[in-house]
């Protein structure tokens, strides 16, 4: 079974920032694949469902995304198995937006939620899908530029990055990371 965990913010205030692009993505694999158990906990809330034949969970953390570690423990320790069967799914600075990235078994990047997850679990051993956020260009901080919504002129291309990211979910889930990786990094 595959674990599939979408980083973002919780609440509403933070819905369309460049942060929650993990939750996106969760959401689009939610409207293709109907759960046959929705699990609600006080660190995450998961669906459970199937990929073809193949099972899945589809997850989001309640926890902010710079302590997105917790709720990965949390969900590591109710579903066990090997860490290569976690994909996490995340904003990435360095990858313009409309791009994503399919990485196994990296470092951080300097990415606070994938740094928190690495110390919780104690490894990198997992699937990470980066899809691309871009940098900023003017006056804005990194955590203003992150916890900012996209331009109009982005709005189509971090769509088509979003269903990028959640075809990049079904290929690992029904095939393999190698094979994942092979389609969807050569358009990064």
């Amino acid at each position: 079974m595959k674990i599939i965990i979408g980083l973002g913010n919780p609440g509403l205030k933070y819905a369309a920032t460049r942060h929650n692009v993990g939750f996106r993505v969760i959401d689009s694999l939610r409207k293709k694949h109907t759960a046959s158990n929705v699990i609600k906990t006080g660190y995450f809330r998961g669906w459970e469902a199937c990929v073809e034949d193949k099972p899945a969970v589809f997850i989001k953390p309640k926890t902010f995304i710079n302590e997105s570690g917790l709720a990965v423990k949390k969900i590591f320790d109710r579903f066990g198995g090997s860490l290569e069967d976690y994909i996490v799914i995340h904003d990435d600075l360095d990858i313009d937006v409309g791009k994503i990235k399919v990485v196994s078994k990296k470092g951080a990047g300097g990415h606070n939620g994938i740094i928190s997850i690495i110390n919780e679990v104690g490894s990198r051993d997992f699937v990470r899908i980066r899809v691309g956020i871009g940098r900023e260009t003017g006056d804005k901080t990194y955590i203003d530029y992150v916890l900012s919504p996209f331009a109009p002129r982005e709005k189509k291309l971090v769509e088509e990055a979003v269903e990028l990211a959640a075809s990049a979910c079904e290929e690992i889930v029904v095939s393999s990371t190698a094979k994942a990786m092979t389609l969807y990094n050569a358009q990064a």
